[in-house]
């Protein structure tokens, strides 16, 4: 399991919906598939597994939870085959940061749920989660009881881009800086508070952690 990193003020109070059944309206669902997969050796979004790559596994549950899902990723060929928008980072080499970025300026809703493509336990009891926080908050990020924080897999409020874009002009591309020297309000959420497990955040970075996976339970 890996650190990862991640935003708090609403435009407006958050939308009426049922958390625990329906769609949101106000959601657009944002998978990152941008990164070079060096110590994987290939491409991780498209890692098999029980048949399928693990993005579209992701996508599958995704679509569940919104109508808006997308593929954050400057590879748009490699990932036709999903029947997804897929989204470049412009200006690009910015990381997840970027993506994050080019998630708020292709959606006009007010949250962007960041998932990574090597993710591949993360699932809708997850998410919905973190939806359930939203309110009050410009970002809502999960932290494992390693003390861990997750930001690519949280939940961001389009609050958060003027903070994004003013770090992307420095070129700092950590993304939990945005909220230094920022009035945004962040819920870093603590599994005891929600649903979710430390494992939910497994994630495949290196052969190794395929193996790992592949012996254990599977995301259903």
């Amino acid at each position: 399991m890996k650190d990862a990193e991640g935003c708090g003020r609403p435009l407006q109070a958050a939308p009426t919906f049922c958390i625990a059944e329906m769609k949101m309206p106000e959601l657009c669902i944002a998978i990152l598939a941008g990164g070079k997969s060096r110590r994987m050796g290939f491409n991780k979004a498209l890692i098999e597994i029980d048949g399928r790559p693990v993005i579209q596994l992701l996508s599958e549950r995704a679509r569940r939870l919104s109508d808006e899902v997308i593929v954050c990723s400057d590879e748009a060929a490699s990932f036709g085959f999903l029947g997804l928008p897929v989204v470049g980072d412009a200006p690009p080499g910015h990381g997840p940061l970027g993506g994050l970025h080019s998630a708020l300026l292709f959606t006009r809703r007010q949250l962007v749920l960041l998932v990574a493509c090597d993710l591949p336990r993360a699932n809708e009891r997850l998410w919905r989660d973190l939806l359930s926080f939203a309110a009050d908050h410009d970002a809502v990020i999960p932290k494992t009881s390693d003390g861990l924080t997750h930001p690519l897999c949280a939940l961001y409020r389009r609050t958060c881009l003027p903070s994004i874009e003013r770090n992307i002009s420095r070129n700092n591309n950590k993304v939990t800086d945005i909220f230094r020297g920022s009035r945004l309000k962040v819920r870093w959420l603590e599994g005891t508070e929600a649903h979710f497990h430390d494992s939910d955040f497994d994630n495949l970075n290196t052969p190794e952690d395929l193996s790992r996976f592949t012996a254990g339970p599977r995301q259903q």
